[in-house]
């Protein structure tokens, strides 16, 4: 269970290595991670936004942040937004840049990384975005899930 996994590593010291891992450890989780990062944009552009439900933790403690807002703070919040954003949106590209991947304990990573993403709506309208996301990736009996997300966008400067 992931929550299990996020105390544990809760216990850990900061510090120049967050990781209590050995190299070979932190090295096949980190390649896990990217691959399982990397299958969410091609997930998108097959099955459209219904996909990210296949790729958020199913615990009720899952919540998304965006722009320094909490857009989701629960699973159930998610799924409700994902299955209306489902009947309007018809195509989503994201792109991912290289992946910074930080083991924080065994099945459990920290995840960062520009994006850029174009979503077009039913309609043929489409609207791009970009700037960072972060999030924490857990293990758990379905493979990984993203515990935890934050999006981020630059914000133009004020005079």
């Amino acid at each position: 269970m992931c929550v299990a996994t996020a105390l544990a590593a809760g216990s850990l010291a900061c510090g120049p290595s967050r990781s209590h891992l050995d190299p070979a450890h932190a090295a096949a989780l980190r390649d896990s991670v990217v691959r399982f990062a990397g299958r969410i944009p091609m997930a998108l552009a097959e099955e459209g936004p219904i996909a990210w439900l296949r790729y958020f933790d199913d615990e009720p403690t899952f919540f998304m942040a965006s722009d320094g807002q909490m857009v989701f703070p629960s699973r159930d919040s998610a799924t409700a937004f994902v299955r209306h954003l489902a009947e309007t949106v018809s195509a989503i590209d994201l792109e991912w840049e290289e992946f910074r991947v930080e083991p924080l304990a065994p099945g459990l990573a920290e995840i960062a990384t520009a994006y850029q993403e174009t979503i077009t709506d039913t309609a043929g309208t489409t609207s791009t975005f970009g700037g960072y996301m972060t999030a924490v990736a857990c293990h758990t009996s379905d493979g990984w899930r993203l515990r935890s997300l934050h999006w981020s966008s630059p914000v133009p400067p004020r005079h």
